[in-house]
């Protein structure tokens, strides 16, 4: 009889004749359950500091050459409305911001949850991991580069997207190997 280490994987293994050690074993992995998660922050803090430059850089390039814009009286209602429409996107932004920082997506044995609270009001998305039909993995080139990502499921069923999480291949991964069994 032979025997096998624990470093030595059973395709290598020496058997004998006649035992059944060759047999084919589970490349099963593992998941450790319930997985917590939150969206990265940096894509919307991204763009909030983007509208808040432009914003900025367009009202002090009116301001100092009022004439490109036929006078004063035309300067100022520029400014007025660049600054309005500022305001309006770092606003929208930060609402992002308190909404991304209150989600959780939590992945267990049975479900997938996507939850968040905004002003006293809860909301919260559940999808059975036995309804889950399709699941798909996109990045950007941005997204890629600053490692993040959307794990979408069941588009146009019922459909549960996880955005913006950091290190999305791992999360995906786990999620097909939960989806699968």
């Amino acid at each position: 009889m032979s025997t096998q280490s624990p470093d030595t994987p059973d395709e290598a293994a020496p058997t004998d004749a006649g035992s059944d050690a060759t047999a084919p074993t589970s490349n099963r992995t593992t998941v450790e359950t319930p997985i917590r998660t939150h969206p990265t922050l940096r894509p919307t803090a991204i763009w909030l500091g983007f509208v808040t430059v432009l914003g900025v850089g367009l009202i002090t390039a009116i301001q100092s050459a009022p004439g490109l814009l036929g006078g004063a009286g035309a300067a100022t209602v520029a400014m007025r409305a660049v600054a309005l429409l500022t305001g309006l996107g770092v606003v929208r932004f930060l609402v992002r911001l308190y909404v991304l920082r209150q989600t959780e997506y939590v992945v267990d044995e049975d479900t997938i949850t996507r939850q968040y609270e905004l002003f006293f009001r809860t909301w919260q998305r559940t999808v059975p991991l036995s309804k889950v039909r399709s699941h798909e993995l996109r990045q950007s080139r941005v997204q890629k580069l600053l490692g993040y990502g959307t794990i979408s499921m069941n588009q146009g069923l019922g459909a549960i997207e996880l955005e913006n999480v950091s290190g999305p291949h791992s999360l995906y991964d786990a999620v097909s190997t939960l989806v699968e069994r």
